[in-house]
């Protein structure tokens, strides 16, 4: 029938038709059926708790650990704001002595001026000054009056150079001693 219709009459067709019966079952009973073999068992109900069980529990974990992560983040933002103040304070420090020690330094290594000193005197700052001692072989040589401009930035060495320039005494230097002939 289904492949030539055309070899039947609409009579007959619905005569097969009606004399067809296909029970269709009944969706309420069929579950009724399944639930009594399935879903009421033992296994199914101890399954169905410990799903439950590890359910919450899986629910607590994860709640838990956002509630870390949001602590953890909020107390590194703390922490790294801390660190910012920190570092920005330390660095106004930082800069405030390092203007105080260039102050200081410009000062420090400002050529001094001696006008018609006694060599003592100026010896005596300029052995401070290298942390050296100094010796005298003549008395006499100590009250010899000078008129030296002593350069702070220059070596010890290069001091001593320059006294030797003068013909009225000798200094050498022996670690740190200072030795005037």
């Amino acid at each position: 029938m289904l492949l030539h219709p055309e070899q039947y009459t609409d009579e007959q067709m619905d005569q097969m038709l009606n004399e067809t019966e296909v029970s269709t079952p009944d969706a309420n009973e069929e579950w009724r059926k399944f639930e009594a073999e399935h879903l009421n068992s033992k296994f199914y109900t101890l399954n169905s708790k410990l799903i439950k069980i590890a359910a919450m529990f899986i629910g607590v974990l994860m709640l838990s650990g956002i509630a870390y992560a949001a602590v953890h983040i909020i107390r590194s933002q703390e922490t790294r704001d801390r660190s910012q103040e920190t570092t920005a304070v330390a660095n106004a420090t930082l800069s405030t002595v390092n203007s105080q020690l260039a102050e200081q330094d410009s000062v420090l290594h400002q050529p001094v001026v001696f006008e018609d000193a006694e060599l003592n005197t100026i010896l005596r700052e300029v052995a401070t000054f290298y942390q050296c001692e100094t010796i005298y072989k003549n008395d006499k040589v100590k009250h010899v009056r000078l008129y030296f401009t002593w350069d702070k930035r220059k070596p010890i060495d290069e001091i001593v150079e320059t006294f030797n320039k003068f013909e009225r005494f000798h200094i050498t230097r022996e670690n740190q001693k200072l030795i005037v002939e």
